[in-house]
């Protein structure tokens, strides 16, 4: 019943993991599309700017534009084609003299500057960024050129108008003095060449704050994703990140000194090979990976390669999410499950044996009751047959002589009666082990007969592991206070895994027992020459679902169970082992005192 309350209560924990983890993978999901989505929205803002954006490295070539200066300036990057920024802005054929945007790329200085492009008919103003590398190199720069040819047109416009309204008033001011008439006309007019003045000066300032606002609008949707997001240089190093990942790296954006990823982010002294977005850079290819820090955390790690025009990888754009909670939620799932396999299979062991152990009594007891009526029989046949030889001589029987017959018959009848009893004694302690027992710690508990009880139902197996195995019982053993059937499955549990640690059959194993009569213990000692044990695992050994035998079909429970029954019996379980020469086991249980019941403790 209380494997079964167990088992129902284990389900229900493992269908609400189950939603749980149903719930953070649809978040996944909805998380990834938003990332998706900001990608394709930075690359619509992008090319829906409408002023002209380039990029030049420091050999005047032209490596990426916007749609918009790909119109105007009639760049083509087909197969590989080239574009000089001097040929296409300027329409020569050698940087020319004294232009602001050439000097840049040589000081490394940010310019602002207007001028009138005949190449292009119209006038322009051109601000250029420098762009360094992770070494503070200068290695091209930014060209952001926008069309004032209009606003210079008005600014001329305005001059003109200035002018002319100045001749006009001094015109008008002389003739204020003839004409009153005159004045009220040239006022209107004089206010309506202000108006469209204050009117051509908030068009330019919409322009530039339209501009202004796409950029914030980008770099706040980057940053609402709660995602880490990252630029990385070749170099592994961290040009950029969204609030995020600089609020959980500690990067501060305006530190020109850059630092490695694999250290801000997991703590690594190197580069890992494994990491998705170093194979991003090399195969220049969208990767994924799940990657552990050695903190414990687990990471959902994205990379996105950017390339320049010969499709060399320039950086990467990685998206890292800390998956930690849904990782260790699977891993507990797979604990449960094993733990609900684990008391299935107990529950069916129990079935079994039962079930066996009614099937092979049946026969058993035939061959009991029959070795002794051929015990019987051969009392009274055995005087006729002796008689018989006396009187005609020796004779055959089953192809031996009759006197050689005479002196086996009773060694073969008892060695029938032995095994049958040998037989009872095996199905009677299988029953016993597999019947349920109420947890009854008052016992009177003789611990030689447990560890015999132990060796009996494993003998099978022993001699299959090992051909040294040794069972030493202590003389004069007092008996312990508790349950025999728990302590026995401690034992036997102690034995299995002395026997599943040897390498071969000649490895052992030493069962023993003894009293120390200062302590008032029973000593129970489990020692074998197998394997070992670090000192790592040693100290982690009776944590439940802790196990060495994970693919083996091992569940961490035995020890654990063990430790918990022992503590309950006011007993300990010791463990001592040499990494590759052996572990011993050994359990201390209290002597029974009838004049001192006490109630043991909760495990």
């Amino acid at each position: 019943m209380n494997d079964e309350k167990t088992r129902e209560q284990l389900e229900k924990e493992l269908a609400g993991m189950r939603r749980r983890i149903s719930e953070l993978e649809s978040d996944h999901r909805r998380a990834d599309q938003l990332i998706l989505q900001s990608i394709l929205n930075w690359e619509e803002t992008f090319n829906n700017i409408t002023d002209m954006i380039t990029i030049h490295d420091k050999d005047y070539n032209i490596i990426h534009a916007n749609k918009a200066a790909e119109k105007i300036l009639g760049l083509s990057f087909l197969n590989g084609a080239k574009a000089k920024c001097y040929k296409h802005y300027h329409g020569e054929g050698s940087p020319p003299t004294g232009c602001p945007s050439c000097q840049c790329l040589k000081t490394g200085e940010p310019v602002i500057f207007e001028r009138y492009e005949p190449h292009l008919k119209r006038y322009v103003e051109i601000r250029a960024m420098p762009q360094f590398d992770n070494s503070n190199q200068l290695i091209g720069l930014i060209h952001i050129v926008r069309d004032i040819t209009e606003r210079k047109q008005m600014e001329e416009a305005l001059r003109r108008a200035h002018d002319e309204l100045e001749m006009r008033v001094n015109e008008r001011t002389a003739e204020l003095m003839n004409a009153s008439s005159e004045i009220m006309t040239a006022n209107e007019e004089m206010l309506n060449e202000i108006a469209v003045r204050v009117k051509v000066e908030k068009a330019l300032r919409e322009s530039e704050s339209k501009f202004k606002k796409l950029s914030q609008e980008f770099n706040v949707l980057l940053d609402a994703i709660p995602d880490n997001i990252v630029l990385l240089s070749p170099e592994l190093k961290i040009m950029w990140a969204n609030k995020a990942a600089s609020s959980e790296l500690s990067y501060d954006k305006s530190h020109s000194r850059r630092q490695y990823c694999y250290r801000m982010c997991s703590n690594f002294s190197s580069n890992q090979k494994s990491c998705p977005t170093l194979m991003s850079f090399i195969t220049g290819r969208e990767e994924n990976g799940q990657v552990s820090s050695p903190d414990g955390r687990f990471l959902d790690v994205r990379a996105f390669p950017i390339a320049d025009e010969s499709g060399k990888v320039k950086s990467v754009i990685e998206v890292a999410r800390d998956i930690t909670v849904r990782v260790r939620m699977e891993e507990e799932s797979r604990l449960i499950q094993a733990k609900l396999i684990h008391a299935n299979k107990m529950t069916s062991l129990g079935t079994l044996v039962s079930g066996v152990a009614h099937e092979i009594n049946n026969p058993n007891t035939f061959i009991k009751s029959n070795a002794q009526f051929i015990a019987k029989t051969w009392k009274d046949v055995g005087r006729v047959l002796e008689k018989f030889s006396k009187k005609n001589g020796d004779f055959l029987a089953a192809g031996l002589p009759y006197s050689e017959v005479q002196r086996l018959m009773p060694e073969v009848i008892k060695g029938i009666d032995d095994g049958s009893v040998r037989i009872q004694e095996i199905v009677n302690n299988l029953r016993n082990f597999a019947k349920p027992e109420k947890a009854n710690l008052d016992g009177k508990v003789n611990v030689n007969d447990i560890v015999v009880a132990a060796k009996t139902i494993l003998n099978n197996h022993i001699n299959k592991c090992t051909a040294k195995f040794q069972l030493i019982c202590g003389k004069n053993i007092p008996s312990v206070r508790g349950s025999s059937q728990q302590i026995e499955q401690v034992v036997i549990n102690l034995i299995m895994n002395s026997l599943e640690s040897l390498k071969d059959k000649s490895c052992g194993v030493r069962v023993s027992t003894s009293y120390n009569k200062k302590s008032k213990y029973v000593i129970i000692r489990v020692k074998d020459e197998g394997v070992g044990m670090t000192r790592d695992t040693l100290e982690r050994i009776t944590e439940p679902f802790f196990t060495t035998k994970l693919e083996r079909g091992g569940t961490g429970l035995g020890l654990s169970i063990s430790y918990a029954i022992i503590k309950e019996h006011r007993g300990t379980l010791e463990f001592e082992s040499e990494y590759r020469k052996g572990t011993t086991a050994t359990v201390k249980l209290p002597v029974y005192n009838i004049r001192q019941k006490t109630k043991p403790v909760s495990a």
